[in-house]
């Protein structure tokens, strides 16, 4: 951005005020020495306040618009004011926004934590509540293995006594006397 020369007051006066010096716009070029042609801001149109000047200083390009169209100056001066005032107040309305968004939040992470203790407890008590469904289960195959052993046992058991029974003269009397009863023959 082009540095702009040090305003100088010309003894005029603009709606109570000195008027500065301006630079000129680049259509109108620079002197031989290198320095800016200073240029006088006409107000009989517009009248500028002290910091409407500054700003009209500050900025090159408003500077030039102020030099070709005065109104036009003061137009996008109040026009910045008005963008400025807006984007403030989308600003607020945001940070309310994102205030409101992290009450919310905050109030939501508290209830799913609830929530998931209460669901971690659950698990714990289900995961204990299935080891000893399992134990059980273990326990009740293992007892039924050992009922298929000892079924298989006692009828190995009966089998050979009945093989003995049948070789004995006594023949049914020893099973009678055991209290077994007496399988049919297999086949």
């Amino acid at each position: 951005m082009l540095k702009l020369p040090k305003v100088t007051f010309i003894g005029s006066k603009c709606g109570g005020e000195e008027l500065p010096m301006l630079p000129p716009s680049p259509s109108q070029g620079n002197s031989t020495d290198g320095n800016l042609v200073k240029l006088r801001l006409d107000c009989s149109k517009v009248d500028f306040s002290g910091a409407e000047l500054k700003k009209i200083m500050g900025n090159e390009k408003l500077a030039e618009i102020a030099l070709v169209d005065p109104k036009r100056a003061k137009s996008r001066i109040l026009a910045n004011r008005q963008s400025a005032a807006r984007s403030k107040e989308r600003k607020v309305r945001y940070m309310a926004e994102l205030e409101h968004k992290v009450h919310s939040l905050q109030t939501q992470t508290t209830t799913l934590s609830h929530l998931l203790t209460l669901l971690q407890r659950d698990s714990a008590e289900l995961t204990s509540r299935n080891n000893e469904l399992k134990l059980r289960i273990q326990a009740m195959e293992q007892e039924a293995q050992f009922r298929d052993a000892l079924k298989e046992a006692l009828t190995l058991e009966i089998h050979r006594l009945q093989v003995l029974g049948t070789a004995e003269p006594s023949g049914g009397k020893l099973f009678s006397s055991l209290c077994f009863v007496r399988d049919p023959e297999p086949n």
